[in-house]
């Protein structure tokens, strides 16, 4: 009898113990994001004001976005991953595109990418990417002195890379 009842004061214990670590110490890893603001394209030979909207989940542990990036109305990458420092990757379906370097602040969810992918720099250019051009988007910002400083801004933060 003695025994039974050590055993369900142990489990009750166990219970109390899960129930107290999931409410206060556990935290789940992903952050919703959802950005949808003005953009400004910028680079050598090209300014232009459009909308980028971001939607998906930060994974905190990870440190990095995972999600769908839509500029301006008619440029949607379903797929893609984000670590802030590193490159953003497109997927659609097993093709993996690096569309470029970029940076990304989840806290404030501000994002500057450097476009480096041939076919994306021509759908936003209308022009041949020579592989020596500067495009770059960054947002929120509606002039070119506003993306720069995002930009700037986000540089600064550390990466996971960085000790």
């Amino acid at each position: 009898m003695k025994k039974q009842r050590y055993m369900l004061v142990l489990a009750i214990l166990i219970i109390i113990v899960f129930i107290v670590y999931f409410t206060f110490w556990w935290k789940d890893p992903y952050k919703e994001i959802k950005l949808d603001s003005p953009a400004f394209i910028y680079g050598d030979h090209y300014n232009k004001t459009t909308r980028l909207t971001l939607e998906g989940n930060y994974n905190r542990d990870d440190h990095n976005f995972q999600g769908s990036l839509t500029i301006g109305n008619n440029i949607k990458l379903d797929h893609v991953i984000i670590l802030h420092g590193a490159l953003l990757i497109s997927y659609e379906g097993s093709e993996r595109t690096s569309v470029g370097p970029v940076f990304f602040d989840h806290k404030k969810v501000r994002i500057s990418v450097e476009i480096t992918d041939p076919g994306l720099y021509k759908l936003l250019t209308s022009e041949s990417y020579d592989g020596k051009s500067k495009l770059a988007i960054s947002s929120p910002a509606t002039t070119a002195e506003e993306a720069k400083i995002v930009t700037e801004d986000l540089k600064q933060i550390k990466t996971i890379f960085d000790k």
